[in-house]
């Protein structure tokens, strides 16, 4: 029935842009954008905006810096150009009647004045007094297997991504942001994620990354630190993705084929178009792979659904829907130092006998409505749902859960002026509901080779999470050098357990957890191209509700004595750009104090249970450079250095306090060197080092450091007809041993988590 009703939606949506297929062609507008070394810049974003209505029109330029909008009636319209780095001064133009109109944009650098989205609100970089990353299409999509979100966010500071090839947990994706990696099975936590405007963390604070669709992914913006004051329920950062931008023709159908090493295929086929004021994209995938280790392989299927509608010139709407069907995915588990050194393919035996793993199916959508005020304001709404099914197979029982959600948020912004004090606002409500139908019952092991069987019912429990929080945000402009921003949120949480089993009596209850998240920082432009920024924030993070319900005991209900964990964090920073040199940077050290640190521990039975560590302190410092001496060579540098260690934290096992965080890299230094010949062909290789750290509060053990070298080739324009684009990729050229994940404080010493040795993919990707 979900298949059948996600395949009415993809058509309902077809609809909706399909009428127009039809309409006579009008007037265009077509050109080239260049750097202004003369150099073509692709993935730039044109914006061709009507002066009379509002509404605007977009393009992105392909690979030899071109770009074309058709359908534009006769009038005036501002056009300009922009890509992370680059922008052009706005241009007024006027179009008459069936023109066929050509205008060539030059960008300049010019790094701090890009327009980012992730703080809701369309603000420059430069009165942004926080870390902020923009990852683009171009960085995205070419040459890229488009599978983790560890494939765009590893090169940037203070961020720990990786693909753990392990498909049956959070699809395989490790990510941590200004803080160690924890948790098995529960998804990333202390990271805000939404998609398209619609939320991927739910109301406990868990975000399951499945719904990402990075086939069409078109820009990633990421707030390092804590941004509690517009997101709530998190202490590392934000990361916001939208999908690309669909092209100004009325119909671009995309296949892609990718085969690799282990197994590993890919195959899928977007539709994409604008016809009229409606612009759409359609994206279906397929993946499949028997993984590098034993006991490793997993297929799965996702579609995403993008509807973009002006309904007037004042008015937007844009639906959303995605759905993610993984049938089975085998988990490996972890292993031990020994084999992880020398038989890194190497499953345990248990892993086999106990049909480790997960099958799920998870769908979200939602629909957001933009009104923008005659005086300048604008009202942001947008309502979502999801739902997902899981079977989850682990050491000694399996995990039955039903999980639904759903929410609300609004925003309304707008400026003024008191006193000759420029002032722009930002305030809202935040709503969410969650519903975990949960069952936990015995694991009886696989019998010939199929479906794990289940014994003793040892859980049956409704768990019911509610959020309510209204928050404002005020960014004041008293000198032309200085901006001022400050923010407060109030969130309330109501977790609620109903206990079904009641054989060992009844432990249903609930727990009201709320908390104040204020918020300040000033940003300073010392000069032409180049600001200082600081900020003292909050944060506030609630126990999920598997924390909550994972109880030594073996009992029902929630753990009384698990609590959230709160954040103060200070911030420093300057970023800004050498036009001589044409280099960009961006340096940030922060100093956190954190207490009641969430911290992941196993029993005999393997079972993951959470207690609080009494204070910890966490400092950093993260760099980043990107230098582009010509315009088809580009450089980037990230570095990241963190101290986290427990100042206070003892259990019956130890005293700790003084020891280094587990999972947590002391440093990380990621390069990347890209070119693009004239003729077409992008040629880009990364490395990454990652420091050894510690596995367990003890730090008797250690993840090895490691040292990973990836190259990739991609041809950026089409060839013949068909439009073929073919790319080439290996994953570890060197063929490096290394662990990139491990699970914190595993029982045996079982940490560790092998990734693949050398791995080759390639592919083609087909439509202009």
């Amino acid at each position: 029935m979900r298949i059948r009703a996600g395949a009415v939606l993809l058509m309902c949506c077809l609809a909706i842009a399909g009428p127009a297929l039809s309409q006579p062609r009008q007037a265009e507008l077509a050109g080239t954008i260049r750097d202004d070394s003369g150099g073509a810049v692709v993935g730039a974003v044109v914006t061709v905006r009507s002066v009379a209505s509002g509404v605007a029109a977009t393009a992105v330029t392909d690979g030899r810096g071109a770009y074309r909008v058709p359908a534009l009636v006769a009038g005036d319209y501002v056009v300009e150009a922009s890509r992370p780095g680059f922008r052009s001064e706005p241009m007024r133009i006027s179009i008459g009647a069936a023109e066929s109109r050509t205008l060539d944009l030059t960008v300049a650098v010019a790094s701090v004045a890009e327009t980012v989205t992730v703080t809701r609100a369309d603000q420059e970089l430069a009165v942004v007094p926080q870390a902020i990353d923009v990852v683009t299409e171009v960085d995205v999509q070419p040459g890229q297997r488009r599978v983790s979100l560890s494939e765009s966010l590893r090169g940037i500071p203070g961020v720990f991504a990786h693909d753990r090839g392990n498909y049956s947990e959070s699809f395989g994706v490790r990510l941590s942001l200004r803080a160690p990696v924890r948790g098995v099975g529960i998804g990333v936590r202390g990271v805000q994620m939404v998609q398209d405007g619609v939320p991927l963390t739910l109301a406990d604070g868990t975000t399951q990354p499945t719904n990402i669709d990075l086939g069409s992914a078109g820009r990633i913006e990421v707030i390092r630190g804590p941004s509690a004051v517009l997101y709530g329920n998190s202490a590392g950062g934000v990361v916001t993705l939208s999908s690309e931008i669909p092209p100004a023709r009325a119909l671009l159908v995309q296949p892609d084929l990718q085969f690799g090493s282990e197994g590993y295929q890919r195959q899928q086929v977007k539709l994409a178009g604008t016809s009229g004021r409606v612009g759409y994209l359609v994206n279906a995938s397929r993946m499949e792979t028997d993984g590098f280790r034993q006991h490793s392989h997993a297929e799965s299927r996702q579609a995403n659904v993008v509807v973009r509608a002006a309904m007037s010139a004042s008015t937007d709407v844009r639906g959303v829907f995605n759905l993610f069907d993984m049938p089975f995915a085998e988990s490996p588990s972890t292993v031990g130092l020994e084999d992880a050194r020398l038989r890194p393919r190497a499953v345990r035996q248990i892993a086999i006998d106990q049909g480790f793993g997960e099958a799920s199916t998870q769908g979200q959508g939602g629909l957001t409505m933009e009104h923008r005020f005659a005086a300048g304001g604008v009202l942001r709404a947008t309502g979502w749902g999801m739902w997902r099914d899981v079977w989850n197979p682990i050491p000694g029982r399996v995990v039955d859960l039903w999980r639904t959600g759903g929410g609300f948020r609004t925003e309304l912004g707008g400026s003024t002026t008191r006193t000759a004090v420029p002032i722009t606002w930002i305030a809202g409500i935040d709503t969410s509901l969650q519903r975990d139908d949960s069952l936990e019952l015995a694991n009886e092991g696989v019998a010939g080779g199929g479906r794990t069987r289940t014994g003793d019912l040892l859980v049956d429990q409704l768990e019911r999470v509610r959020s309510l929080a209204p928050f404002g945000q005020v960014t004041l402009a008293p000198h032309a050098r200085w901006t001022i921003t400050a923010g407060l949120r109030y969130d309330n949480y109501r977790f609620e357990a109903d206990d079904h089993l009641l054989a060992n009596g009844d432990q249903s209850g609930g727990r009201t957890l709320d908390a104040f998240s204020p918020t300040v920082g000033v940003t300073y432009a010392a000069m032409s191209g180049l600001n200082v920024y600081g900020n003292a924030a909050t944060a506030y993070e609630t126990p999920t509700t598997q924390e909550l319900s994972n109880r030594p005991t073996g009992e029902g209900g929630f753990n009384t004595e698990l609590e959230p964990e709160d954040l103060v964090s200070y911030e420093g920073g300057v970023r800004g750009f050498v036009p001589r040199w044409r280099l960009r940077f961006d340096v940030a050290g922060y100093v956190s104090t954190l207490k009641n640190a969430l911290v992941q521990y196993q029993r005999e039975d393997e079972q993951d249970f959470y207690r609080n560590a009494g204070e910890s302190s966490r400092k950093g410092v993260e760099l980043v450079l990107e230098w582009r001496p010509a315009p088809r060579l580009a450089a980037r540098i990230a570095y990241t250095y963190q101290r986290f260690r427990f100042v206070r934290f003892a259990t019956d096992a130890g005293d700790y306090s003084g020891h280094r965080e587990p999972g947590a890299p002391p440093q990380q230094l990621f390069g990347s060197l890209s070119y693009e010949a004239a003729w077409g062909l992008r040629a880009t290789a990364d490395a990454r080092w990652v420091d050894a750290y510690p596995a367990n509060n003890a730090n008797t053990f250690s993840n090895w450091a490691f040292t990973v070298v990836d190259v990739r080739l991609a041809w950026t324009r089409g060839i013949g007809w068909l439009g073929a684009r073919p790319f080439l990729g290996i994953d570890n050229l060197f063929d490096e041993r290394y662990n990139g994940s491990i699970v914190p404080n595993a029982f045996g010493d079982r940490f560790y988590e092998p990734s693949a040795g050398r791995a080759l993919y390639g592919g083609l990707t087909f439509g202009r």
